[in-house]
């Protein structure tokens, strides 16, 4: 592993040796959850349970102390009472371990004796080199090479791998409740109290990670604001960066504030440094699970101008009022777009949006005519990006949905988004997945679908905007 500098967070996602330092009793959580985590996954690298009470644990050997291992150790996993951290870090520094992750709480988000122990801690880091992520934090992940650092039970046998890269400050936002969403993962990183390791370190390691293609972060509070702003307009010009800020009204962020140890600062302020940084700011939970798969799969839209193909009316109305409030355009339909739609089905509403519910009940074989349809809208100049409506229920079978839409996507470059209705969650989650191995965000509501090619579509003025702004800055400095 290359040498470890300020921005490089390759100890903690990429180690070769792991310690876990802590209780090793077999229960939900701390030490033993986080071994059981590392050899449920796959993490291919060394691991040392680190307890005096034990000689193996899981069928992994233990060891007394971190001193008495002979072999090196990039990270140490620490889950140990509050008062005896400071002393275990001085100890893990001593052995030349890189990296550590403090999943214990009860430190600066707890009271002023937490905050002195978390001082102690940050003075250690300091004067000896090692980073160190948290306190309290549930710890990390990276789909790759199978680490995950998780004191709890993940129901899952698989983390999805793909290219978001989650950080956050919350445990809730950790695998166990990302699998739900199903969201192709690259890094997980819960960031805790941020004593050392933030949000802009990571920021500097994610720009380089090619595993990551869009970044999400959860955060409550922004330490250096200018240092933030300076980073993230670097990245953004590469990768788009989405950001879930509670703490909007003064109770939220008074919760922040206990929550973390931290200040969350003015809403206000963040909201303009935000926009002015380049970054895509989301609004609640649920979009923060959401919105990035439209990065990860899709391509850019090259402008703004939408195509809706609903099999309900009332649907597409209702989708044209989100896409204007998102800020996308309804495109206008060419000539000879709307000559083969009606060649296709007389009954086709052969306009945007394009309803295919009269048709669907009086062809005995719509599929081909479904796919007919969704590939003419596709291919009109006037139309940079389409969101489809589908159902899930006995007269769609998912093996033919599924094939219908692998031979559209490699037909089309175009971004596309799709919302799936249906009477049975079993058939809607089913399509839902297969449709995302072949590279297709879905979505559980039709404003979600929308939205997400709403938020493409603002990031791709975004980008452009600071790379102008990069190419501006770098001539006129050429000049002086």
């Amino acid at each position: 592993m290359k040498s470890q500098g300020r921005d490089d967070l390759g100890a903690f996602f990429e180690p070769r040796g792991v310690a876990v330092i802590g209780s090793l009793k077999e229960r939900w959580s701390g030490g033993y959850g986080v071994i059981k985590n590392l050899l449920r996954f796959g993490f291919a690298g060394n691991i040392y349970p680190i307890n005096p009470s034990y000689s193996e644990i899981l069928g992994v050997t233990a060891y007394p102390t971190v001193t008495q291992v002979t072999e090196a150790i990039d990270l140490a996993i620490v889950v140990i009472p509050p008062p005896a951290v400071p002393a275990v870090i001085g100890r893990c520094a001593q052995k030349g371990v890189k990296a550590a992750i403090i999943i214990s709480d009860g430190f600066a988000e707890a009271s002023k004796d937490g905050a002195k122990l978390q001082k102690q801690v940050v003075d250690i880091a300091h004067r000896t080199g090692i980073r160190v992520i948290g306190p309290n934090t549930i710890g990390i992940a990276n789909s790759a090479n199978g680490l995950v650092i998780n004191p709890y039970p993940i129901d899952s046998d698989r983390i999805w791998r793909g290219a978001i890269a989650y950080g956050s400050q919350t445990g809730m936002l950790g695998p166990q409740g990302l699998q739900r969403y199903a969201s192709p993962m690259s890094k997980i990183c819960d960031l805790g109290n941020k004593c050392d390791v933030n949000e802009i370190d990571f920021l500097n390691y994610l720009a380089n990670d090619p595993e990551t293609k869009v970044i999400a972060l959860h955060l409550e509070d922004v330490r250096d604001g200018q240092q933030f702003m300076d980073t993230v307009r670097k990245v953004a010009a590469q990768k788009p960066v989405l950001v879930l800020k509670p703490g909007r009204s003064e109770a939220g962020a008074k919760a922040a504030t206990s929550h973390t140890g931290s200040l969350a600062g003015n809403d206000q302020v963040y909201d303009s440094a935000f926009k002015q940084a380049g970054i895509i700011r989301l609004n609640t939970l649920q979009e923060f699970f959401e919105m990035p798969k439209i990065f990860a799969y899709q391509p850019l839209p090259a402008g703004n101008r939408i195509a809706i193909v609903t099999m309900s009316g009332g649907g597409g109305t209702m989708a044209v009022d989100t896409a204007v409030q998102s800020g996308l355009t309804i495109a206008q339909l060419s000539d000879t777009t709307v000559a083969k739609l009606a060649r296709l089905a007389p009954r086709l509403a052969a306009r945007n949006p394009v309803d295919c519910g009269p048709v669907m009940p009086v062809v005995d074989d719509f599929l081909p005519i479904h796919q007919a349809i969704i590939a003419a809208v596709l291919s009109d100049t006037n139309v940079d990006c389409a969101a489809i409506f589908l159902f899930a229920g006995a007269r769609f079978p998912t093996p033919a949905i599924v094939n219908m839409f692998d031979r559209l996507r490699q037909q089309a470059s175009k971004p596309m988004s799709i919302w799936i209705g249906g009477a049975k969650l079993s058939l809607i989650e089913e399509l839902s997945y297969q449709l995302e191995t072949l590279g297709l965000p879905t979505y559980f509501s039709l404003e979600a679908a929308i939205k997400a090619l709403g938020i493409a579509a603002d990031y791709a003025k975004i980008k452009s905007r600071l790379n102008r702004e990069t190419d501006i800055y770098q001539r006129s400095n050429f000049l002086t």
